[in-house]
């Protein structure tokens, strides 16, 4: 198995999963917690770019479990009745979670990766759904009370903090994990896991560096090429800084570096050759010039009648 951030093309694939997750709470007691409208589009999109939405695939890289985490403050928590939080420390919140059942031990796998960004975390839940419960009690969390969503819905608080009653007097791993991004470079616990590259933003860049290149090589003969490839190399270098793919990035930078290269070859070459040409008409003209110079014929003529008068007999002789 292999987790990493998801992104805009998971989508759909993501809304199927929460489809066949939605029939399965009805399935099983809880028909009142997900609406057929949760999550919404517009909710994913938003946790995608804020980097808190995840997926998990397996080794053909199909879905197998996507979820929401994120590090920090939960408005919904600010407030919770008959019971306490374990403790005030800086936290994270697994929301969204849903898996393929196909695949067992998916949900706890996904809880153990959230243990190992930060070991304090917090949940919530429906009262009607029973496996959820059982899960997050079953991987160390503790009831805690009763929290109200933003629309006054009541659910129950869990938190895990860490595996042993002592976890709260040694808080500071806490927090240095808190401080630090989502760690995507380490292996699930408890789990054959390993973790795939995140990737970010799709291939946009890359294709358009891709693109350019094209066009700019196949008009490398004009100075329109300039633009196009020097549109092509930066597209391509922001695609190269992205974590995605970047196959066709490299090809457009390579493709514009050559048209460039090309272009100057091909303008040196009409430089000489127009320099050859101008060359050899100054040439042809001087002569055809000296040939029909009228001075020159009457100088030549007027010696040729000279030499016919006898003018020159006694320097000959």
């Amino acid at each position: 198995m292999y987790v990493r951030r998801s992104n805009m093309e998971d989508i759909p694939a993501m809304m199927d999963l929460y489809a066949q997750a939605r029939v399965f709470m009805r399935e099983n007691g809880n028909p009142n917690q997900w609406d057929e409208s949760y999550p919404s589009r517009e909710l994913l999109e938003k946790d995608i770019a804020f980097g808190n939405s995840y997926i998990v695939e397996d080794d053909e890289k199909n879905l197998a479990a996507t979820f929401a985490f994120i590090k920090g403050e939960d408005p919904t928590y600010y407030g919770i009745e008959n019971g306490a939080w374990l403790n005030h420390e800086p936290y994270g919140t697994i929301h969204r979670l849903a898996g393929n059942t196909s695949y067992h031990g998916i949900a706890s796998g996904c809880i153990s990766w959230c243990k190992s960004q930060i070991g304090n975390l917090r949940a919530d839940t429906h009262e009607d759904n029973k496996i959820m419960q059982h899960l997050l009690e079953k991987n160390g969390f503790v009831r805690c009370g009763i929290i109200h969503l933003a629309n006054g819905a009541p659910r129950i608080a869990y938190q895990f903090a860490g595996d042993s009653a002592n976890y709260r007097g040694s808080n500071e791993q806490s927090q240095q994990n808190y401080n630090q991004p989502n760690r995507s470079n380490q292996p699930m616990q408890n789990q054959n896991w390993s973790v795939r590259e995140v990737s970010s933003g799709g291939r946009g860049f890359g294709i358009a560096s891709m693109v350019l290149g094209i066009i700019a090589l196949v008009l490398f003969f004009s100075f329109v090429n300039i633009p196009l490839a020097i549109l092509s190399i930066i597209f391509g270098i922001i695609q190269l800084t992205r974590k995605a793919p970047k196959g066709m990035a490299i090809s457009g930078i390579v493709m514009s570096t050559i048209s460039l290269f090309l272009l100057v070859i091909f303008w040196a070459c009409m430089f000489v050759s127009d320099a050859r040409t101008e060359s050899t008409d100054s040439s042809t003209y001087y002569y055809e010039g000296s040939e029909n110079d009228d001075a020159s014929d009457d100088y030549y003529d007027g010696l040729y009648e000279g030499y016919q008068q006898g003018y020159k007999d006694g320097y000959y002789d």
